[in-house]
């Protein structure tokens, strides 16, 4: 029975002295990267520049409240990212019913003012919304904007649930791309 303690404790304690060497700053676990990244307020940004973009790039912030309500279920984009033609929009899912919906992240689409589509399968999406809750997330645009882009659209079909939207999608439009 003590030797079983004894063995609890030196596992509690390595996986202490394992969390702290992750934790801390100059561990080589993690990459020592600095942002010089500047957005057009001159704070940085929450979520850190974009990931697909240079560190050098400037990054150009719009926010706002960008929604659609369709049946149960709210989709609202509420800061758009841009720096070097590539697009960063911050997400938030309500769904207000008493059952779960799943919106995939190979269902998202967006839709320029210039009827250009672009994938976002590298977005950073918890699909599964469940049943009275709100899931906010990222959704990066794969391929950098064309010239002249001055808004976008949202789309997120195939959703699936016992309350999921008529059509299985909705769609927020008019989300201005900042300059």
């Amino acid at each position: 029975m003590i030797a079983i303690a004894g063995v609890a404790a030196g596992v509690l304690a390595l996986l202490g002295v394992i969390q702290f060497a992750l934790s801390g700053e100059n561990s080589a676990a993690q990459p020592n990267t600095t942002s010089t990244t500047t957005t057009s307020n001159g704070v940085e940004t929450p979520d850190g520049a974009l990931e697909t973009t240079e560190p050098s790039a400037e990054v150009k912030v719009t926010t706002g409240s960008f929604k659609q309500q369709r049946g149960m279920l709210t989709v609202e984009v509420t800061r758009v990212e841009a720096a070097n033609g590539r697009v960063k929009l911050f997400v938030t899912a309500t769904n207000a019913s008493q059952a779960r919906m799943t919106l995939p992240v190979d269902g998202i689409a967006v839709l320029d003012d210039l009827k250009r589509t672009y994938a976002a399968s590298s977005s950073k999406w918890d699909s599964l919304v469940t049943q009275g809750t709100t899931t906010s997330g990222t959704v990066v645009l794969d391929e950098k904007l064309g010239t002249g882009v001055n808004s976008l659209t949202l789309t997120f079909n195939s959703i699936s649930g016992q309350f999921a939207p008529t059509g299985a999608a909705i769609t927020v439009t008019g989300i201005p791309v900042p300059k």
